[in-house]
């Protein structure tokens, strides 16, 4: 029999977003980096596997999906099977296939507690790698390490033309010393020149092109610094909003009309004199009310 989970507004049981992460790699033997990555679908599919072994066919499974419509494959999947366990959880498809922190945590955080609700084996005993085929989830990127090998072979054939070229002008200069002298001295000086003359140009492109990445650096690195900001403050104010809608669903449930304006100031008040303090805390750690925008 399923138990099936609901997340209130005094929950407190959450985790992080390198705590959730970490939660899934332990048992999945995985490689996600990202909550986003979730949004296949696939590592839920698997999930649901371990909790109930006969409910999900793991060969209909894209772990590593390759377009939408095989990221679509793998909620019809799961929400399928959800449906015959009769796991009464809404699933918004069109919301997580977007791939957004926001919406993605919010859904781990309430498999999670869904998940240990549930848990009726241990976990240690089953083999993930081989319930998927031996499959890396997700795969890993190798592909790049074989470009430097090669980069490598090319410079090996250069030094073997050039030792060949070299004795060539050396015959003629037992008969005419001083026309070999004349040639070696008029002809050779010249590339030399004309090379010299490449680095010395060389230099101050060089110059100007590592000027020019600098400034790129600092301009992203202005840009990530306003895009963490900027995503603190909405989780920041998502999270007030949040609070207040936990004090309507309370008073709903007490069958309350009205709700004390005091109740409310007091979370907008707290808000402001918390934001400071947990502004670093915001930037790894989803707030516990987060958990408050689940409702069934």
């Amino acid at each position: 029999m399923v138990v099936n989970v609901f997340i209130s507004a005094v929950t407190t049981d959450t985790l992080s977003r390198k705590e959730a992460v970490a939660w899934v790699n332990n048992l999945l033997k995985s490689h996600f980096t990202k909550v986003e990555e979730m949004a296949s679908g696939a590592a839920y599919c698997q999930l649901t596997h371990l909790l109930f072994s006969n409910s999900i066919n793991l060969k209909k499974v894209k772990f590593n999906p390759r377009s939408e419509p095989d990221i679509l494959t793998n909620w019809k999947v799961l929400t399928t099977a959800w449906k015959d366990l009769e796991i009464d959880k809404p699933v918004d498809v069109e919301k997580m296939k977007k791939a957004k922190f926001q919406d993605n945590m919010e859904f781990l955080q309430w498999f999670y507690k869904f998940f240990n609700a549930n848990l009726s084996v241990d976990p240690e005993d089953y083999d993930a790698v081989s319930a998927r085929f031996g499959e890396d989830l997700p795969a890993l990127k190798g592909a790049a390490g074989a470009r430097p090998a090669v980069a490598a072979a090319r410079p090996v054939a250069a030094p073997t033309a050039k030792p060949k070229t070299v004795p060539a002008p050396v015959v003629p200069a037992a008969s005419k010393p001083s026309v070999t002298t004349t040639v070696r001295n008029g002809v050779r000086p010249a590339p030399a020149t004309a090379a010299g003359n490449r680095r010395a140009d060389a230099s101050p492109n060089d110059e100007l092109l590592k000027q020019e990445i600098e400034k790129l650096k600092v301009v992203s690195q202005e840009w990530e610094a306003m895009a963490k900001e900027m995503e603190s403050e909405r989780e920041f104010y998502y999270t007030m909003l949040q609070k207040v809608e936990g004090l309507v669903q309370e008073a709903d449930e007490q069958q309350i009309t009205t709700i004390a304006v005091e109740a409310v100031k007091a979370v907008l008040y707290q808000g402001n004199g918390e934001a400071d303090e947990n502004k670093e805390e915001e930037q790894d750690v989803l707030p516990a009310s987060l958990d408050d925008t689940e409702t069934f």
